[in-house]
């Protein structure tokens, strides 16, 4: 097989009546104006050029298609959005991997699957496209100020509490600015981050990356949750709780990383029922009675008010979760609009997860 190096390297670039293309759920980040649209659609044509394809033009449509069925996972899906037969849709991806020489997706009873490789060539791409799709629509809509965006990571448990806020908000305070939100675990955020597919991330854990800076943004407590009735009491010590059947997350970043650190620092151990990772589904268990969770309080105010859980803060020792916003070290100023939106979010995190 030949080796994913190719991957990185493109001959030639062709534009023919180029499309705007569809949004996914990765964009790079830039800000353009009337001015600088054309010179921008310039550079994104000259970044797309540094991909190889066998010495042979390659057509963004072909790398559309690619990048609609890489974030659906489906054939069909992809074709009903696109409009596009499901056959002809599957022959240009055949006539993609060719050009490539390498087997991009594997199908499967699920759906279509990207291989190492196809994985590859989508972090190869993404920016790319997504430039040349801001650059075209910033032209294209003959706006003459200039047009930025920002793309902002979040772990499940912050999107629940935070993604409304800062989509209606940074709107609202940002005059110019397109905000994009994408979901994703401590680790995978990291990653996105050092590879510039997001720009800014809110995350449950220091990243631990000399490339990049992080600051905490607040220290949520740590309560246990159960069905409603189970614990009617003003707080249970951290020995008491771990006794509980618990439903904790499964990746050993964030949440789960203050539980076992504390178990293990008192020679306690966990009593794991159930390994979840979304704290969404972990209220939604707990509810049910299948076992208890251990949450941020942040994560769980809804529910604890309306009555759909019972719980109570974890004493002796206290237990908080601390919230880090992190950015890459070196990275473009948007002039200056990044700094305004680091600001803002950092703001609008603070009142919402300390309400």
């Amino acid at each position: 097989m030949k080796s994913i190096d190719r991957l990185s390297r493109i001959a030639a670039y062709r534009v023919n009546k180029p499309t705007i293309l569809d949004e996914s759920r990765f964009v790079a980040v830039r800000s353009y104006n009337d001015h600088k649209s054309l010179a921008a659609i310039s550079k994104s044509a000259r970044l797309l050029s540094q991909i190889e394809i066998a010495g042979a033009a390659m057509e963004i449509r072909r790398l559309r298609y690619f990048m609609r069925i890489a974030d659906d996972g489906s054939l069909t899906r992809s074709a009903a959005i696109l409009r596009v037969a499901q056959s002809a849709l599957t022959r240009q991806i055949r006539l993609l991997e060719e050009e490539l020489g390498v087997k991009l997706f594997v199908r499967t009873y699920r759906g279509m699957v990207l291989t190492e490789e196809g994985e590859q060539f989508r972090l190869s791409i993404a920016a790319p496209l997504r430039e040349l799709e801001l650059a075209i629509g910033n032209i294209r809509s003959g706006k003459g100020h200039p047009v930025s965006t920002v793309v902002i990571g979040l772990p499940p448990g912050l999107s629940d509490v935070l993604a409304m806020s800062l989509a209606v908000d940074l709107e609202e305070s940002i005059p110019h600015l397109a905000i994009k939100l994408i979901e994703g675990p401590t680790g995978s955020l990291v990653d996105w981050l050092n590879r510039g597919v997001i720009d800014l991330a809110l995350l449950e854990d220091s990243p631990k990356d000399a490339r990049i800076d992080d600051r905490i943004l607040y220290e949520s407590p740590l309560w246990v949750v159960g069905a409603k009735g189970s614990l009617s009491r003003e707080g249970i010590s951290f020995a008491e709780a771990v006794e509980l059947p618990l439903i904790i997350p499964s990746h050993h970043l964030g949440l789960r990383a203050v539980i076992e650190d504390a178990a293990i620092a008192r020679n306690l151990p966990l009593n794991i029922q159930m390994q979840v990772d979304a704290s969404r589904i972990v209220r939604d268990l707990a509810a049910h009675g299948t076992g208890y969770g251990i949450l941020p309080k942040t994560y769980c105010r809804d529910d604890l008010e309306k009555g759909r859980l019972d719980g109570c803060p974890i004493l002796q020792p206290e237990l908080n979760l601390p919230f880090h916003l992190a950015f890459r070290r070196h990275r473009l100023n948007l002039k200056g609009n990044l700094a305004k939106v680091e600001e803002a979010i950092a703001k609008i995190a603070r009142t919402r997860l300390s309400a």
